[in-house]
């Protein structure tokens, strides 16, 4: 491909360490599938911000973030600094946990030979992006019992993909408290006792949970879902149901579509971007999210 250049991003700890230790593999598989570029490793949090944004101000055109949500969160962060015009192509090579928004882009998770064949086919879409609190994300935002299960679920050191979210789902349950919960959604408040609320771009988070089962990624709107006021015996028997989106037929679930939103919580809460933890847990309120339509050209299996 001598008319590209490439950008690798590549996060080693993403899939619980499994990109570092197959680098070298994965280097020359995508080398072999006639795709190459410079290979640029993470080694820190918010690395790919910088890498991303370095690679599009030294003519990249086109990015790829090899790793998992959190991975594609920074890369987008990094892009998200460029003027829009001057903004690679974004591609994804899935290696990480969660791999939500994958997905949406049709891939499978370490598939060298399909993510070669979406980077030399080039079948585009423009795509959304969201902005809390001055940070760029791709596909979610969760506050309350969704971003506590996305802490607990990257401390599950030998537990992977969707079993470390199921897993950290019933572990986190055995301790949590409900918080009230005050959104507003382009004017609309939404307020009362929650166990969560999740503001979507794409239909799925926390490795495989539909919690906004019908989000389109470029239609310019955030999805919001709000679970109520839901006992511990409830939330066994119906946050199952959020895996296929069924969730959103239950009385205590609300959702509303948005260009902005405010979340207001009772008590400092955990807060997840993308997967990634926003300042640690415990954040303190409130989060003010931004939508940013049409931001983003991005290659996949459509």
């Amino acid at each position: 491909m001598p008319d590209e250049k490439i950008a690798f991003i590549a996060n080693p700890a993403a899939g619980k360490g499994r990109e570092g230790r197959e680098e070298r593999r994965l280097r020359a598989a995508f080398e072999r599938a006639g795709v190459s570029g410079e290979w640029l490793e993470t080694s820190a949090p918010d690395d790919g911000i910088a890498l991303a944004e370095r690679s599009g101000r030294e003519g990249a055109t086109l990015v790829v973030a090899v790793g998992g949500d959190g991975t594609v969160n920074e890369v987008v962060g990094g892009l998200m600094r460029l003027p829009k015009e001057q903004r690679p192509l974004l591609a994804v090579f899935p290696a990480g946990t969660g791999n939500d928004y994958s997905r949406v882009l049709g891939l499978t998770k370490w598939d060298v030979d399909g993510a070669a064949d979406v980077i030399r086919r080039k079948d585009v879409r423009v795509l959304d992006a969201g902005e809390v609190n001055g940070r760029y994300f791709a596909n979610s935002v969760g506050l309350g019992f969704d971003g506590e299960v996305a802490a607990d679920a990257a401390s599950l050191r030998l537990i992977r993909g969707f079993a470390a979210y199921l897993t950290a789902v019933f572990r986190v349950l055995r301790t949590w408290e409900n918080f009230h919960l005050r959104a507003d959604v382009d004017g609309e408040v939404l307020e009362g006792p929650s166990i969560l609320a999740a503001v979507a771009i794409g239909p799925a988070s926390g490795g495989g949970f539909h919690l906004a089962p019908d989000a389109k990624p470029d239609d310019g709107l955030f999805d919001v879902c709000r679970l109520g006021d839901f006992t511990k015996l409830e939330a066994v028997r119906h946050l199952p149901k959020a895996i296929n989106g069924s969730h959103v037929r239950l009385e205590k679930v609300t959702m509303r579509r948005g260009r902005s939103v405010t979340l207001r919580a009772d008590r400092p809460l955990t807060a997840h971007v993308d997967g990634n933890l926003l300042a640690g847990v415990g954040y303190w309120t409130p989060l003010v999210l931004r939508m940013h339509a049409g931001a983003l050209r991005v290659a996949g299996r459509w």
